[in-house]
């Protein structure tokens, strides 16, 4: 499973040129911490992300408290949703698989794939490439998802639907997506009753991000950064609950105690 599908951005500067595939034209460029690949069409775009990607590298290390990465990945931007398709389709979704359009972008311990920026009016929905602060906290989000599987047992987090809410709130909340408007959302369910019980339901609905965002903040409140850092290697909820010392019940209690203020 690939939890992360999001959105993300481009870059410029010609290197060798990598053939991933017949059917595209790669550039490859090699980068400190990772390996850019990106078709000529792309070529305009690759130096503004590249200093976006620059720019998340530093967040994601600052907010877990590190110097780097554990390794190296690949970040691969498709020129087009029917190429991202084929990819994913031979990664992990199976033949014939047709992607969402708010789906652009995805991120695990080895790799980043991103629809081109220049698709998203045609191909996308959801997303504005020209808004320079949501396209940086989109790639700081998936750079969260790279981290994070390179921290854990399973570096595509296969099998791991049950904590797709830590592993969404965490990008939320340390990309910085956890914004006012999200934050009111949650808040406003909580005084009409509307939140789920269980932390499997968190990760549910139009207002999902918000949701699994703020209960990742309040346990970044509660428990401490680097307890939140601890549970980077967890694979299922009993683990968290386990190590957190409490139950399913009390965790979501003290959060929806604690939300409001």
């Amino acid at each position: 499973m690939r939890i992360a599908l999001l959105v993300l951005i481009c870059f410029v500067g010609l290197n060798s040129f990598a053939g991933q595939r017949d059917s595209l034209q790669w550039i490859k460029k090699q980068e400190k911490l990772f390996t850019l690949y990106y078709t000529p069409a792309d070529s305009s775009i690759i130096f503004t992300i590249e200093k976006d990607l620059a720019t998340g590298t530093r967040s994601v290390t600052r907010f877990f408290q590190t110097k780097s990465f554990k390794k190296k990945f690949d970040v691969y931007i498709f020129p087009n949703r029917d190429e991202l398709n084929t990819q994913w389709s031979k990664d992990w979704a199976g033949p014939g698989f047709k992607s969402a359009c708010w789906m652009v972008a995805s991120g695990v311990a080895h790799r980043l794939d991103i629809l081109s920026p220049f698709c998203w009016k045609k191909e996308a929905c959801d997303h504005n490439a020209g808004d320079a602060d949501e396209v940086q906290k989109i790639i700081t989000h998936e750079l969260v998802h790279v981290f994070h599987a390179q921290h854990n047992p399973k570096p595509t987090f296969d099998g791991m639907d049950e904590l797709s809410w830590l592993v969404e709130g965490l990008a939320t909340y340390a990309s910085g997506q956890l914004n006012e408007e999200r934050i009111n959302k949650v808040k406003a369910q909580l005084k009409q009753e509307k939140i789920p019980l269980t932390l499997t339901r968190l990760w549910t609905g139009a207002d999902k991000y918000g949701r699994a965002g703020s209960f990742v903040q309040f346990m970044d409140k509660e428990y401490g950064r680097k307890k939140l850092i601890g549970l980077l290697k967890y694979t299922d909820n009993t683990s968290i609950l386990q190590s957190l010392k409490t139950d399913e019940a009390a965790l979501i209690s003290k959060w929806r105690e604690k939300m409001p203020e």
